[in-house]
């Protein structure tokens, strides 16, 4: 066999190899990557469009054969490359843990026009009508909003251009660590500084026993909490998450809430009352007395930093903290707010998510 012929057949090899979902990108470099942006005469580069391919001469920065939206476009199935956007709709069921859509939800549902529905990303959806580029509960943004950069929630936050704040962090990421937020390789899903534990399914599916590990911290005021997710969301929606004033009416582990607690441990209100078991958190997600598992439909983070999966909640000190991923999906769902569930339709059709943590207002 000439040394040509034996080359080809190696690269035909790699092309077929899987992209990997549990650890770092693997295969082929041309899966993602194009030298030259020509092949036999033809441009290798491309956007993705409603489901719809286009080859462009205009090459990509990285040498990447395409952007965001079109690397991450398509029906999500066990094991596959994570999709946020789904052209031809998603399956969500009622609660988003049954269907094919993943931990961030789908960008789909905003991208018909509904912008309530989630977050309005350039490309995916248009400008929100309604508020434009200001976020609720934040300050005016200079442009919309993107996947990363600064505009965007993945990817390093001084850095404009999406593609160039991501760079190289693909290669890196190990999804069987811990992200300790110290580069944004080494942070949770890319979002720069937040801690956590990625699930290898993206939440494709999940139970108790396989889901993604939040990070976060009881504070015990208003002040901000580095590493958390729901810090990050406190970046442009910042009245929502600290602020003097803004969060509690006097002593935040005690008193009046304004708004609902973020990076708060139920441990803290599950002592109220005569003893544990008269408080409604103490039955956290336990309608039929097995304990406490951990709940998919509406979780909660945890301090603890290790590897090992909180398949249980008040198993240990810290570990039933309330954040904003309790009640909201990151991309978007098909209910009002980008809620993991229906709670405008309940109860009638809807779903009363609420009742996993306030058991006793169902």
């Amino acid at each position: 066999m000439d040394s040509k012929k034996y080359i080809w057949i190696c690269l035909a090899v790699l092309l077929v190899l899987p992209w990997a979902a549990r650890a770092k990108v693997s295969g082929s470099c041309v899966n993602c990557h194009t030298m030259h942006n020509s092949q036999a005469g033809s441009p290798m580069a491309f956007t993705m469009a409603s489901g719809v391919k286009t080859y462009t001469s205009v090459a990509n920065k990285g040498l990447l054969t395409t952007d965001c939206v079109g690397c991450h476009q398509g029906g999500n199935s066990s094991g596959s490359v994570p999709y946020v956007f789904d052209a031809a709709g998603p399956t969500y069921g009622a609660t988003g843990t049954e269907g094919n859509t993943l931990a961030g939800g789908n960008f789909y549902w905003v991208s018909t026009g509904n912008n309530r529905a989630g977050h309005n990303v350039v490309d995916l959806a248009g400008q929100d009508l309604e508020h434009g580029n200001k976020p609720p509960g934040g300050a005016l943004l200079l442009s919309q909003l993107t996947c990363a950069g600064t505009y965007g929630c993945h990817g390093s936050q001084g850095q404009v251009d999406p593609t160039l704040s991501v760079l190289g962090s693909h290669h890196k990421n190990d999804m069987s660590a811990w992200n300790d937020g110290s580069s944004v390789a080494k942070s949770y899903r890319f979002i720069e500084g937040v801690k956590g534990l990625e699930d290898g399914d993206y939440e494709f599916q999940p139970t108790s026993a396989a889901h993604n590990k939040y990070y976060s911290i009881d504070r015990t005021g208003e002040s901000d909490s580095a590493g958390t997710i729901s810090s990050h969301c406190g970046r442009c929606h910042n009245d929502f998450h600290n602020g003097t004033g803004e969060i509690s009416a006097g002593i935040f582990t005690n008193n009046v809430w304004i708004r609902h607690p973020t990076d708060y441990d139920m441990s803290n209100a599950r002592s109220q009352g005569p003893t544990f078991s008269t408080s409604e958190y103490y039955y956290y997600n336990d309608y039929q007395g097995a304990g406490n598992p951990y709940s998919v439909i509406s979780p909660v983070a945890t301090a603890d930093t290790s590897t090992t999966l909180n398949s249980v909640v008040y198993g240990q000190a810290n570990d039933a903290i309330v954040m904003c991923l309790s009640c909201h999906r990151a991309h978007g769902s098909q209910f009002d707010g980008s809620l993991r569930w229906d709670y405008k339709n309940w109860p009638g059709t809807g779903f009363n998510g609420c009742a996993i943590c306030h058991t006793a207002k169902d």
